[in-house]
């Protein structure tokens, strides 16, 4: 009774892997894949020079203040705040508001002071 039992078992389990081998849809080695317009200006927006970078330790004013959402009064109180660590502090500081931080993000970067 145990032998039948195992046999329609293993029976079973047979046809059911069959059944799902028989359902899997077969690949095309031939086919490509074309980037979405998306992924492809978050890899230009992520492949940009480092050198394109403002540092916020180092930019005059002017340059500051042609970041987007910038003005004149955000550069100054950036300048008065220097030296800076990490870019966030502009946040974390209370320097900027968060909503214009989150757009000059990937804009600016804060490189350290090499020490004397």
């Amino acid at each position: 009774m145990k032998k039948l039992g195992l046999r329609l078992f293993l029976g079973m389990l047979a046809g059911m892997l069959a059944a799902t081998l028989s359902f899997a849809s077969p690949v095309d080695e031939t086919a490509t894949v074309e980037p979405t317009k998306t992924v492809t200006k978050k890899l230009r927006k992520k492949s940009a020079d480092k050198t394109d970078l403002i540092d916020i330790n180092s930019a005059t004013k002017e340059q500051l203040a042609a970041l987007p959402g910038l003005a004149s009064g955000d550069a100054k109180k950036i300048i008065d705040g220097r030296p800076y660590t990490r870019k966030n502090q502009l946040k974390q500081k209370n320097i900027i508001t968060a909503a214009t931080y989150d757009g000059i993000k990937n804009l600016i970067v804060a490189k350290r002071q090499k020490k004397s």
